[in-house]
């Protein structure tokens, strides 16, 4: 039996999936240290204080981009003690909103890999985050007419999962989700009961690293290799 034939549906993450994200935070750190590091006292970590400020925030803020400006507003301030200048301010909210008005980048040969799975399954889209900015990027990327649903979540969870999948009146263990994230769109799947491929990315961010897990799951190196896998036996 082919692996497709175990799966109705099959759900893809978002971000470092079908299009990048995390480079862009990637740069803004570089950013945010460059601006902020030379007003902040000798010895500290200016970026331990901004994931920390993060990781922090997120039950507040959530995801995403507008989430992320607060926290490096917030870590700036309060790591200078109150020193660094309004014009450096206005430097990491401007560099935010460069990210927020960004085009989209798709990831190599996700078109294709879209169009050939939405061939032979039910194909659907859950992402977390800020619900305006994901709505952008989806409605601009050029996909979205590929997905039956789409759903822009606050969190990645077991419950969501639980939620979105009886919404949607898809059964857990006939569902697929691919992504890039193991803590987010693969162990709460299979917790669910469902199955999940993992599609890392080069670079992830620290609050989704998981080091330790016991999930079974297949990790392909590339998008465009998923349709052969569900051929595949």
């Amino acid at each position: 039996m082919a692996n497709g034939d175990r799966f109705d549906v099959v759900g893809f993450d978002a971000d470092d999936t079908l299009w990048r994200s995390e480079d862009f935070f990637t740069e803004a750190h570089e950013r945010f240290k460059a601006l902020v590091e030379p007003y902040a006292p000798q010895g500290v970590d200016v970026l331990d204080a901004l994931h920390a400020t993060e990781s922090d925030n997120i039950p507040i803020s959530g995801y995403g981009v507008k989430a992320y400006a607060l926290s490096m507003v917030q870590a700036a301030v309060t790591v200078t003690g109150g020193q660094v200048p309004a014009s450096v301010i206005g430097e990491l909210v401007d560099h935010a909103h460069e990210m927020l008005m960004h085009p989209v980048e798709l990831l190599p040969g996700v078109p294709e890999a879209l169009a050939a799975v939405g061939a032979s399954h039910r194909i659907v889209l859950i992402t977390k985050g800020d619900l305006v900015h994901q709505t952008r990027k989806v409605r601009t990327s050029g996909l979205e007419h590929h997905f039956e649903h789409i759903r822009v979540v606050l969190d990645k969870d077991l419950a969501t999962y639980r939620r979105v999948l009886d919404d949607w009146s898809v059964d857990p263990p006939t569902f697929l989700m691919v992504g890039n994230s193991v803590k987010s769109d693969i162990l709460p799947i299979l917790e669910l009961g469902g199955h999940g491929v993992h599609i890392p990315y080069h670079v992830t961010w620290a609050h989704e690293v998981v080091h330790d897990h016991d999930g079974d799951f297949d990790t392909l190196t590339s998008i465009s290799e998923l349709p052969g896998w569900l051929a595949g036996g």
